[in-house]
């Protein structure tokens, strides 16, 4: 079977190797850039967590944790733990949904949150949840861990490699254009990003991605051991990177790229002091920025219901935690498996059933 594989980010990757893992000998993987990850996943936060507001998320988190553990020091695989933090509604309920799933998340009061973590102002705060299990990893390593193994299994990567279209014949893909030249392949699997939107239009399907610019900024000078924190609804996040630290919120609609730059700064440095008062004296160090392919109800779409493609896109921050997942059930959708998870809340005509964060 020949497939084809559109998208060299972390979710692309994960598709190639898995399907070599699974016995398809004849892959290839096209790139536009000149190396792997070169989109939204070099500005990956690499956070790794269960803690999510739907259930199908959760069970993709589930699903991918064992591979993180494996490759723990492969990776730098850490568990230090998420905390989040509620300012829009009690934690409650999802801290049900994720037990009844087998996460074992502890619920935290406003009181018990800061009897743990004293350094956190909990002002507007209505309660909180923590997993210790939950954690961070670098995305560049899975990706080169993962381009290793697929080269050994005989996937080929084709590199500055941009696709111009999709080829359909009699209502299905059977193809891709490239350089102007047409290959031909059983199976395509669009794992493009936010470039999968123009790609899908070339045979007239829509994919509703939002054109939103994530904004994160490294500072230093912040002397306090932390797990990772995000805040709901801002989106506002903080993440341990080394002894520095990576702080960010929900993307910016933009209608010229950079346009928000300095606002998103001011936005995420004001609501980084109002969480974590002793953060007032941090310096900016870097600014790092990418194009987020964040859907409307910040959920993936994972949809085969178009002969010979397969859509894998629109994760909205989660696909590094969640591409483990993503490679083996694209593999057993183009292997005429059923996957190890019900992927029906994933489909490109879904009733919305919303996330509440997207990071």
């Amino acid at each position: 079977m020949k497939v084809a594989v559109i998208g060299g980010g972390i979710v692309g990757v994960s598709i190639a190797y898995h399907l070599s893992q699974a016995g398809i000998s004849d892959i290839v993987l096209f790139e536009r850039e000149k190396m792997l990850g070169m989109g939204v996943t070099q500005y990956c936060s690499g956070g790794v967590r269960s803690q999510f507001t739907t259930s199908i998320n959760v069970q993709f988190s589930k699903e991918s944790i064992g591979d993180f553990r494996s490759l723990a020091q492969t990776i730098g695989y850490q568990q230090c733990g998420y905390l989040i933090l509620d300012a829009g509604s009690d934690s409650l309920p999802r801290v049900k949904m994720q037990n009844d799933l087998g996460v074992a998340s502890e619920y935290l009061s406003v009181d018990k949150l800061k009897q743990r973590f004293p350094f956190i102002s909990a002002e507007g705060i209505k309660s909180a949840s923590f997993f210790g299990e939950d954690g961070i990893a670098d995305p560049a390593s899975l990706i080169e861990h993962w381009h290793k193994q697929a080269v050994k299994n005989g996937v080929k990567f084709e590199f500055e490699a941009s696709v111009e279209k999709l080829v359909e014949e009699s209502g299905r893909v059977s193809g891709v254009s490239v350089g102007g030249n047409v290959g031909r392949y059983e199976v395509v699997a669009l794992a493009a990003g936010i470039q999968s939107v123009e790609l899908a239009k070339t045979i007239g399907i829509d994919i509703p991605i939002l054109k939103r610019r994530k904004y994160v900024f490294m500072v230093e000078g912040l002397k306090i051991k932390h797990p990772l924190i995000m805040e709901i609804p801002t989106g506002w996040y903080i993440k341990p990177e080394g002894e520095d630290a990576l702080i960010g919120m929900s993307g910016w609609e933009e209608k010229q790229d950079y346009e928000k730059k300095d606002e998103s700064l001011q936005e995420t440095l004001a609501a980084t002091v109002k969480r974590i008062p002793q953060a007032e004296n941090v310096h900016l160090k870097k600014t790092l920025s990418s194009m987020s392919d964040e859907t409307p109800d910040k959920h993936a779409i994972i949809d085969n219901s178009h002969p010979g493609l397969i859509i894998a896109t629109g994760f909205s921050g989660h696909g590094f935690m969640h591409s483990p997942a993503t490679g083996r059930i694209v593999a057993s959708l183009v292997k005429g498996e059923k996957p190890a998870i019900d992927i029906s809340a994933l489909a490109l005509k879904r009733k919305l059933n919303k996330e509440l964060v997207a990071i």
